[in-house]
């Protein structure tokens, strides 16, 4: 499972921002699970995890709220196109399913950790899915087989497992000193031969101009680059965090070539302030892993293939409902 961007935010939030970048598929929790047409599953029952269900309508939701993004930006012509020997209307309907299954088990784990909306959050979930079905047209409901039960419910699992999240991520340990979450800027030399290494050292040695030095050697159009430990080979970063302001690095060996840096910032202090927020944001991401991955290990699940083979985003051309995750955020985002 890859949980990296925002972290720090509701797991709901970071969920559904994160499957449209492409960067949380669910860790496969559907991969191996047992599918079955009607037994164990029954009426609009898309997949169950424990005993956790995700209903057709409420993956209706989802692909309302997919298609009226995709086809505003790309048309509606694209959902037939390969993306990766698949159709992309493929390609989003696994996303989805990925998407939903992982907050809807993650949503089984409220009860070990004693985790449950308060009222106020309760009210808010109500007026949201108010504010959400009251602005859909009848043909769209129909469409959807919606009922405002099911917007509830949808927004009460993304409520509730940011609130899971919350609790089992609590006691990380949020100190990083200023040297662990430190920013640099430098500019670099990359050559392919330690000879013409010595001849460019030899050169910034007599006074040259390291930028000047760059542009007529270097095997890279880029000179000045920006990093954090952990970005780059070890002899590379280790050279590169001892240099002072305007130093110029020994010939570094490395695997992809030899370098030599000049350092241009050796304490960008903004982008260290923000590097430790990503920093902590990491360690509670790989806590909620360890204990997500041993959730998806114990909990068999069970998967509708033939209903969801009926859904096709062509098959609606009428006016988009609104923003589900929009509406979302303005009453449970904060």
């Amino acid at each position: 499972m890859r949980m990296t961007k925002s972290l720090g935010k509701k797991l709901a939030v970071l969920l559904s921002a994160a499957v449209l970048a492409g960067s949380f598929t669910g860790c496969g929790l559907l991969q191996n699970t047992e599918i079955v047409f009607t037994t164990g599953l029954s009426g609009n029952q898309l997949f169950k995890i424990g005993k956790s269900v995700c209903t057709l309508p409420e993956a209706m939701i989802y692909v309302m709220d997919y298609q009226r993004q995709y086809e505003g930006v790309y048309g509606v012509e694209m959902w037939e196109h390969d993306f990766g020997g698949v159709t992309f209307e493929e390609y989003v309907k696994d996303t989805i399913v990925d998407q939903l299954a992982s907050m809807k088990a993650i949503t089984l784990l409220a009860g070990d950790y004693d985790v449950a909306l308060s009222s106020d959050e309760e009210n808010q979930v109500s007026q949201a899915a108010q504010e959400y079905f009251d602005a859909l047209s009848t043909d769209q409901i129909e469409y959807m087989d919606l009922e405002l039960k099911d917007v509830e419910g949808l927004y009460r699992d993304h409520a509730l497992s940011g609130k899971v999240y919350e609790e089992i991520t609590k006691d990380v340990n949020t100190e990083v000193s200023d040297d662990e979450a430190r920013i640099i800027t430098v500019q670099q030399i990359r050559l392919d031969s330690s000879e013409t290494a010595q001849t460019v050292k030899e050169q910034l040695d007599s006074g040259r101009d390291f930028a000047a030095v760059a542009s007529a050697y270097s095997l890279d159009s880029q000179i000045t680059y920006t990093f954090g430990r952990g970005e780059h080979d070890s002899a590379y970063e280790e050279a590169a965090f001892v240099l002072e302001n305007d130093q110029v690095s020994d010939i570094i060996e490395t695997e992809d070539g030899y370098y030599i840096l000049k350092c241009v910032n050796n304490f960008d202090q903004e982008a260290t302030e923000a590097n430790k927020i990503t920093m902590v944001e990491k360690r509670r991401d790989e806590l909620f892993e360890s204990v997500y991955d041993q959730l998806v290990a114990e909990t068999p699940s069970q998967f509708n293939s033939r209903l969801w083979g009926k859904v096709h985003f062509a098959d609606w051309t009428g006016e988009m409902p609104p923003d589900f995750l929009g509406i979302y955020e303005q009453y449970l985002g904060t």
